[in-house]
């Protein structure tokens, strides 16, 4: 059955204290191969998704004292209630009816069952044999069994129900319940009053990941998500049934995530040197071009940025053997991260970014989230800023000026720009990173450098072999000072490109 998306309803997740752990939950579906659509609850603990399934739970027999008294005539309506509305108030959460029917089963959802005592049973206007055929205002003549319970459950503390009696179907209903027949899926009947929730799948969430996208495309769910865990362990798409809910259920996930991961990373880092350790650990989404199809398909790959290097896994590294066999690796001040605005996105993917390397390397990557982006980004920053001072300078072969003089190019923390003459052995100029004005190049090898001297424009021309090694170091000089200078820098949304 698909949803019928509501943006105005409140979202249905609740904060609890299960066994002593603080957890949120809610009811959503999912899709069985065997039922269809089933209701579930997510628990939605720190280190764990839950999805429960409701334990059928045979009431009859405790209630069989009181079978006898149980008569077609006692849930017979007066004549004028044929087709009514009633208001029932729940009690102990509970609105005190079974059901049977659905669409699967060709029927409407019929009133199997009213316990004495319950909400139900105190209005003295619902009947075993009446049909269900709104609740509030929402119709559910159409629904499937498992739908018309989700829709049941969760109409408030106060349900209007539209019915209508069916004379014929009393009899058959009572005299099932009078046989001491337990609840039957093949029948479709079902207790509204909540039983024990059992837990079928757990996931855990540590270096796991949650996404709404289609698996491999650029395709935005737009009433589900999955969640992604270790070894493989997945949960089959959650659908919910408002855009409040799915927001937050994806807000919560994903902030639970990242708080394991934080937790993950300091402790790894207690092992590290002040210049390793890990900014940044969590799955990004690769956009990769396939030869046979015009468009580009999306793999999940575990992105750790530690020390001065960016590392790329298809799996998140367990063992030191594995963090070793790391097969790709960049050098955080021979790369460059660039935002990709929207109106550049290649496809309905949103929150990309470019990874770019000084040897042509170009990788490009989609977040889940915003957040997601400006988590990687500013972890790239702090890398970078943290891997400059570290490094202190780094030295580029150059020719300079109309001669071709051969000389060198210091990259200097403290010093900024220094040309070095290597015939005379001296410092040819020296210049702050400050007082860089901006740079121009051919791509190739010649590059210009344009310097603030005492208020004028100062151009100083270079050519450089490894011209994309030095403009992606200078760069890197360039981010660590700012960063360096303007620590809050890394606290704003709209991190600009230098």
């Amino acid at each position: 059955m698909r949803l019928n998306l509501n943006s105005t309803e409140e979202s249905d997740i609740k904060e609890e204290c299960l066994d002593g752990i603080k957890a949120r939950t809610g009811l959503v579906r999912v899709n069985d191969s065997n039922r269809g659509s089933l209701t579930v609850r997510l628990v939605l603990t720190l280190e764990c998704l839950k999805l429960q399934k409701q334990e059928v739970v045979d009431n009859h027999h405790s209630s069989s004292s009181s079978s006898s008294e149980d008569t077609v005539d006692n849930y017979q309506p007066s004549p004028n209630y044929y087709l009514r509305y009633v208001t029932v108030a729940r009690k102990n959460g509970s609105l005190g009816i079974s059901v049977k029917g659905g669409q699967e089963n060709s029927l409407p959802i019929l009133i199997s069952r009213i316990p004495e005592g319950g909400a139900a049973y105190h209005t003295k206007r619902l009947f075993v044999g009446d049909a269900i055929i709104k609740v509030n205002d929402q119709l559910i003549t159409n629904a499937c069994h498992d739908a018309a319970l989700h829709i049941l459950r969760n109409s408030g503390n106060h349900v209007t129900l539209l019915v209508k009696h069916y004379k014929a179907a009393a009899p058959f209903l009572l005299g099932a319940r009078g046989n001491g027949s337990k609840n039957n899926n093949n029948n479709g009947e079902s207790d509204t009053e909540d039983g024990p929730w059992t837990d079928y799948l757990i996931i855990p969430l540590m270096m796991g990941y949650v996404t709404r996208y289609v698996q491999g495309t650029d395709k935005l769910r737009r009433n589900g998500f999955e969640v992604h865990g270790m070894n493989d362990l997945n949960s089959t798409i959650i659908h919910c049934d408002n855009v409040k809910s799915l927001s937050e259920w994806v807000k919560l996930i994903s902030e639970n995530i990242a708080n394991l991961s934080e937790i993950q990373i300091k402790l790894y880092n207690l092992n590290f040197g002040i210049n390793e350790k890990i900014e940044y650990m969590g799955w990004v989404n690769e956009g990769v071009l396939n030869n046979n199809h015009p468009w580009q398909s999306y793999c999940a790959r575990f992105m750790i940025i530690r020390g001065r290097d960016v590392l790329l896994f298809d799996t998140p590294p367990m063992s030191i053997t594995e963090w070793l066999d790391c097969g790709v690796v960049y050098k955080l001040y021979e790369s460059m991260l660039r935002l990709v605005k929207d109106a550049e996105n290649v496809d309905q993917r949103q929150n990309c970014f470019l990874l770019q390397t000084s040897n042509g390397v170009s990788r490009y990557f989609s977040m889940e989230t915003k957040q997601g982006l400006l988590d990687v980004q500013c972890a790239w920053h702090r890398s970078i800023c943290t891997s400059m001072m570290h490094i202190k300078s780094r030295t580029f072969y150059v020719l300079f000026g109309n001669n071709q003089q051969p000389s060198n190019l210091i990259l200097d923390w403290d010093n900024g720009f220094t040309l070095y003459d290597n015939w005379t052995n001296s410092n040819v100029w020296t210049y702050k990173f400050s007082e860089l004005r901006g740079s121009s190049d051919d791509h190739i090898s010649r590059l210009k450098l344009h310097f603030n001297d005492n208020g004028c424009i100062e151009t100083k021309e270079l050519v450089c072999q490894d011209l994309q090694s030095l403009l992606f170091c200078v760069h890197a000089f360039l981010t660590a000072k700012v960063v360096s200078v303007d620590p809050s820098y890394l606290n704003t949304e709209g991190i600009q490109q230098l």
